[in-house]
């Protein structure tokens, strides 16, 4: 499910670790070999040797260069694609998991997930990579010398590797209970530093400080056991390290006195060892890096898993425009429902509360997932049709679809299609948005997330003119608290009387039977039992029957 970390030529990058890897290699023994010569006896002017290893000394510093960049490189190549990927499929789930996206879980994905997958290649599979060619060619080194040599150097790794591995399924765990705590965390307070008004209004700052406290305290809870497992496994890998370099050292002067290696290789050996010392400490957090990315990757992978919104292949309707609803229904939201709406219609949306208007809107919007019933887009299967064709040619307006931070201008042009100024002068103009004393600056007026600094007709005025500059053939409108105000009602009135599509209003004021006379009435859930009797299908009430 998620993408190759080497692919899309990323490989590249991986093969230049590994040829640095073997350039370090190279450049080690020439260091060793003259480091070898000096202690032999060698001329101490002589240019050769010195030369060698200023060069190896340059070509080991440039390494490290190579390795951290490129390292890097291929990290943020790989957390672009896969950032990119989180993203789009935030945006393409199916209507049932709108919400998914919203409750703070993308933010984490988008930061703390790629943070860990980062920092695995980065700190854990490049210096692997590179390391572990260091690694072996000092292994044929040592055991060119002599095989107990080989032995020391791999037997207490071996064990190094099985109790990282124990160690690790613990911290697995942790680590998975401490990101789950972080959600929650952040969940909880990306909601209520929304909803501040309410927690001031109901005076509950004292008890969400409480809730905060628990979760703060859980979250650290989990940090200190994973910071515990995480400290031991870090104790244990440099003890055995430090166990690893004595074991060496030690078998090298055990072989010395024995007389199978001389004292100057037993030099060169030390000083090699002392080098290869700092290099595997690098290392020591390998198996933590590894199982934060495991975490990560296993998060990822379940919500790229889910359901996405299906296409249908229709990149166009053909005839005419004209939506039919054939016993259409929500499970505990909206009963079966069937009726036409024409290309010209004017239909009066009424019904108790919880009978299911905004749901039955939702859902002709494409963006309520249906129990059963189908949806015909001119004869055809809504779900036939691309979701941008759908969006074309119905548009929504609701508190569901709320205004976005900034400007006026880029409210009402986000998804405009085919506008010019005289569209965009018209439409201000219908939907009363040139008023200086509601709007000081015109178009350039400053808009807080939700329209939260404006009135409620203005906002609703707002949305209107964004859905018209959709140039939609369907404007659903749903019921809004906007509707009592005398402005909104004097728009939609206009709106009625010169929009070329066909309307649904979902309103209860004095004068909608005006403005369309069609009427279409929802039972609620419960009463179900009565619902049949009580729908009116709209070819019918159009003939007068």
């Amino acid at each position: 499910m998620l993408p190759r970390i080497l692919a899309d030529k990323r490989w590249q990058q991986l093969l230049l670790l590994a040829a640095t890897g073997i350039l370090q290699s190279v450049c080690l023994i020439l260091l060793i070999s003259w480091g070898r010569h000096v202690v032999e006896g060698a001329e101490p002017h002589s240019p050769v040797p010195w030369g060698l290893g200023v060069m190896a000394i340059i070509f080991l510093a440039a390494g490290r260069y190579v390795e951290r960049f490129y390292a890097e490189l291929l990290a943020q190549r790989y957390i672009f694609l896969l950032r990119q990927k989180v993203f789009e499929k935030s945006q393409s789930l199916a209507p049932k998991d709108f919400r998914i996206a919203d409750k703070g879980g993308t933010l984490l994905r988008l930061t703390g997930d790629m943070t860990a997958i980062r920092n695995w290649i980065v700190q854990g599979m490049a210096p692997l990579i590179v390391i572990g060619l260091w690694f072996i060619v000092s292994l044929l080194a040592l055991l060119q010398l002599h095989y107990l040599l080989g032995v020391a150097l791999l037997v207490p790794l071996l064990v190094a590797v099985a109790g990282n591995y124990l160690l690790g399924r613990y911290l697995f765990v942790q680590s998975e209970q401490l990101r789950r705590r972080r959600g929650e965390m952040i969940r909880n307070v990306t909601e209520k530093l929304r909803q501040l008004p309410l927690i001031r209004a109901y005076n509950q700052p004292a008890k969400e400080t409480r809730r905060f406290l628990r979760q703060s305290q859980r979250l650290m809870q989990s940090q200190i056991c994973r910071a515990r497992t995480s400290a031991l496994m870090r104790g244990m890998n440099e003890a055995i390290l430090l166990f690893t370099m004595l074991t060496l050292i030690g078998t090298g002067l055990h072989l010395q006195q024995q007389n199978i290696i001389s004292a100057q290789y037993m030099a060169v050996l030390m000083t090699a060892a002392l080098y290869l010392l700092g290099q595997l400490r690098r290392l020591t957090r390998l198996y933590e890096f590894w199982t934060l990315k495991r975490v990560a990757e296993k998060k990822l992978v379940q919500f790229l898993s889910r359901n996405s919104l299906h296409e249908g292949r229709k990149n166009r309707i053909s005839g005419i425009f004209k939506v039919e609803l054939q016993q259409v229904f929500c499970s505990n939201r909206l009963t079966p429902q069937s009726f036409t709406i024409n290309s010209h219609s004017r239909i009066l949306l009424r019904g108790g509360s919880g009978s299911g208007k905004s749901t039955l809107l939702s859902a002709i919007a494409g963006l309520t997932r249906i129990s059963g019933g189908r949806i015909l887009l001119s004869d055809k299967n809504i779900k036939s049709y691309r979701s941008r064709v759908i969006s074309q040619h119905i548009c929504l307006v609701s508190s569901y679809l709320p205004l976005l931070r900034g400007t006026l201008k880029k409210n009402l042009l986000y998804g405009a299609r085919k506008l010019n100024d005289k569209d965009l002068q018209a439409v201000c103009s219908l939907c009363e948005l040139n008023n200086p004393q509601e709007l000081a600056q015109g178009l350039q007026t400053r808009l807080e997330e939700g329209g939260a600094n404006l009135s409620a007709s203005l906002i609703y005025r707002i949305m209107l003119a964004r859905a018209l500059l959709r140039k939609p053939s369907l404007l659903l409108l749903d019921e809004d608290v906007a509707h009592q105000s005398l402005d909104v009602q004097q728009v939609i009135r206009r709106l009625a009387g010169t929009f070329q599509g066909a309307i649904v209003l979902c309103a209860d004021f004095s004068g909608a039977e005006e403005i369309c006379p069609q009427r279409w009435d929802l039972t609620g859930v419960s009463d179900a039992g009565s619902a049949n009797n009580k729908v009116i299908v709209m070819e019918q009430y159009a003939k007068g029957k």
